[in-house]
């Protein structure tokens, strides 16, 4: 008997949970709202996003500056872990994601009242994978991660300015990053399922499953030994004179590659957002200023490829008057009495009034030409960072100073890339250079993209602008027997030095100093170029030759140990 009433119990209560059952599901088929229809769809519904990771970028010899670390985010799902569940998981989990119990139990308590249908809530992100597998093993019930990818910056802030950074959001927001991202950015993946209430994939039930694909690795040209030695020296020239601002290039003579760019002040990449947003521009290609004395170089071998001077012509520059054909020109003055000159001395001694009377010799329609063909009013090439073209007015808008000012390196506005470039056509065989910063793009494979190589590998010749001839000739003037030798070679160099201008007019405390020249001189491989942008004088005057040259000496006598036979 007893057995009986046990089987019509079972019976009984089998009955029962069936007609709930049906109950529930007639309920859910025809008399629940669309929208809890939906809600119920959507949660059983599984569309996963599998990221393709961004691909790295390196130096020239294959020191990393940017790659791609996968991490995981660490969250808790409340519907699965009740309040006591949380209040243990979050005690045990504070030595592991290194933040204190308050923050994080405030962090879910918050969420939840705000919003109690949540199933989500971080608890910590960018957790390495070492420290994930530890909280995984502590099996803490609605405790779980999500995979993603963390961009690294290795160096710190070490070239930044070159590699630009990726924000939080994945977007690549500058230099190289931003330039390159087409090949840098993965492709992400995507796989259509079903889960379960706890959140888990029903495999069979998966529909579609697409693979990610990994960005392509960039090689750039830039040598990060080099690049380290232009930041030191940027560093000490922040310590000795505190400027405003500075820059330094470093390239390849002959082939327009950069070897280096280095600009002060610097940020660190990894932690972008702490960053000022004026210290995230790239001054090297958005800063314009007033060349000074280095721009003499366009109206000297303006002079010498159209024939007009030669190292044996003779300049008055005692005068402040200068007569040609039938006109009176007014010259700038000189920093000292300089009387009588030829033309290597007007460069060497830095001859305002010699100079300019080559320009005037030139005419102001030839002379602008020139200083176009050396590709100032124009972008450089450089490509990205948002570069300025600077400020070059026609001749019709010149005023009667213009063309004995503009040969000295007043009323022209220049970036420091354009004239690190200008000193390049003397440096290579009179070829303007576009700058070249990236060496190679890599496939996730290993090899190389041969269209894409291909394509980078075309000369970055952008016109002829002066003859060997010309070129030989300035190579000998801007070389100064004075300056001495860097290690066992030459140097070639000319500095500059330009009062700013504030309120719209010259100031006499505030200078833009620069030094831009080659080594060796007489079959030059490097090119570098200092900007020092209001170094700190006591009131005199910033001289290019106190403030950028013995920087630009250091870094040729270094380079000239390490790289130079």
């Amino acid at each position: 008997m007893d057995r009986r009433w046990r089987m019509l119990a079972i019976f009984g209560f089998l009955i029962f949970l069936f007609v709930l059952l049906a109950v529930r599901l007639t309920y859910l088929m025809l008399f629940a709202p669309v929208e809890k229809i939906r809600s119920i769809d959507r949660m059983r519904h599984l569309f996963a996003v599998t990221e393709g990771r961004r691909g790295n970028i390196y130096d020239c010899h294959g020191a990393a500056l940017a790659v791609t670390v996968p991490t995981v985010e660490v969250g808790v799902d409340p519907k699965l872990a009740p309040m006591e569940v949380r209040e243990e998981a979050l005690i045990r989990l504070p030595e592991i994601l290194r933040r204190p119990v308050p923050e994080l139990e405030n962090a879910v308590a918050v969420r939840c009242a705000v919003r109690p249908e949540t199933r989500w809530i971080r608890l910590a992100e960018a957790v390495p994978e070492g420290i994930f597998q530890r909280i995984s093993g502590a099996r803490l019930n609605g405790i779980y991660g999500n995979r993603k990818f963390l961009r690294f910056y290795p160096q710190g802030s070490c070239a930044c300015h070159l590699v630009g950074f990726v924000n939080r959001d994945g977007l690549a927001c500058c230099g190289i990053e931003r330039f390159a991202d087409f090949f840098l950015r993965g492709q992400d993946g995507w796989i259509l399922s079903e889960k379960d209430g706890r959140r888990r994939e029903l495999c069979q039930f998966r529909a579609r499953e697409v693979p990610s694909e990994d960005g392509y690795d960039v090689h750039l040209t830039i040598d990060l030994t080099v690049q380290r030695l232009a930041e030191e020296e940027l560093a000490r020239i922040d310590e000795e004179c505190h400027p405003k601002s500075a820059i330094i290039l470093i390239g390849e003579a002959d082939t327009g590659k950069l070897l280096a760019l280095a600009c002060l002040p610097a940020y660190d990449p990894n932690f972008f957002y702490r960053t000022p947003m004026e210290l995230l521009r790239n001054r090297a290609v958005c800063d314009c200023y007033e060349p000074g004395s280095v721009f003499k170089i366009v109206a000297i071998s303006a002079g010498l490829e159209d024939g007009i001077v030669d190292p044996k012509s003779q300049f008055d520059c005692s005068s402040g008057q200068f007569v040609w054909q039938g006109k009176t020109y007014s010259l700038p003055k000189d920093h000292s009495a300089m009387g009588i000159l030829d033309l290597p001395n007007v460069l060497r001694k830095s001859s305002n009034r010699g100079s300019a009377q080559v320009a005037i010799r030139l005419g102001s329609e030839r002379f602008y030409s020139y200083v176009r063909a050396f590709g100032f009013g124009e972008c450089s090439g450089y490509g990205f960072d948002g570069e300025v073209e600077g400020i070059l007015r026609p001749p019709k808008q010149w005023d009667g100073l213009t063309i004995t000012r503009m040969p000295m390196g007043h009323a022209i506005a220049v970036t420091p890339m354009q004239m690190h470039l200008a000193m390049g056509v003397i440096g290579s065989d009179g070829y303007l250079f576009a700058p070249r910063l990236v060496e190679k793009i890599v496939a996730p494979n290993g090899s190389p993209g041969a269209d894409i190589n291909s394509a980078l590998d075309r000369p970055s010749v952008r016109r002829q602008v002066l003859s060997r001839r010309t070129v030989l000739r300035m190579r000998a003037m801007l070389y100064n027997p004075s300056d001495g030798r860097a290690g066992s070679w030459t140097f070639a160099c000319k500095t500059g030095t330009a009062q700013k201008i504030v309120n719209g007019r010259y100031v006499h405390d505030r200078h833009v100093a620069s030094c831009c020249g080659f080594f060796p001189a007489e079959r030059p491989k490097f090119l570098v170029t200092v900007v020092v942008d209001s170094p700190e004088t006591d009131g005199g005057t910033g001289w290019g030759a106190r403030y950028a040259k013995p920087s630009f000496r250091r870094l040729a006598e270094k380079l000239s140990y390490s790289y130079l036979p």
